[in-house]
């Protein structure tokens, strides 16, 4: 098994074994995608309040303020083309953005272990911008986790039919 494989296994696991029960126990009127896209325009939002703590509070220079800025438009855009993609979900059918996010999902991790590592090292003068990072990058993740489950179609209700047959003798 290569190295590629491993990591896509451990993350089908993730997704299989942590997120996928989770998704099926939301109630029917929360989709695991819709909460996904909240948790993905809450990500949106930290990253941008993480940005202008630092241009506020700590006079961020106008290279770094434009740098975070395409990135965070990057981010709107992943956002907006998810949110197209919503058609695509259909209840009783495998989830097309479970194979397209299979190398997305991993790597958000992995930012996520660095942003929070890298959080722990700043001053506490600097320590609130790099904590709203972490928080968003988290959302993020849970966000990309969840969009990426399975929708189960909703449970059939008994008709009157059905009770009253159901219990009779062949």
């Amino acid at each position: 098994m290569t190295a590629g494989e491993g990591i896509s296994k451990v993350d089908l696991w993730i997704l299989d074994r942590v997120f996928q029960p989770l998704a099926d126990r939301l109630p029917e009127r929360l989709p695991a995608f819709e909460l996904g896209m909240s948790l993905l325009f809450g990500s949106l939002m930290l990253s941008a309040a993480a940005t202008v703590a630092m241009v506020v509070f700590f006079h961020m220079g106008m290279m770094d303020i434009l740098f975070d800025g395409l990135i965070w438009f990057m981010w709107v855009s992943f956002y907006i083309g998810v949110n197209r993609l919503r058609a695509l979900i259909r209840p009783g059918f495998v989830n097309p953005l479970r194979t397209m996010f299979l190398g997305l999902r991993p790597i958000s991790l992995v930012f996520l272990a660095y942003v929070a590592w890298q959080g722990t090292g700043v001053p506490g003068l600097y320590a609130l911008a790099p904590w709203f990072n972490t928080l968003a990058n988290f959302t993020f993740v849970l966000g990309v986790y969840l969009v990426s489950c399975n929708t189960n179609p909703p449970e059939r209700k008994a008709t009157v039919w059905q009770k009253d047959f159901a219990g009779a003798p062949d």
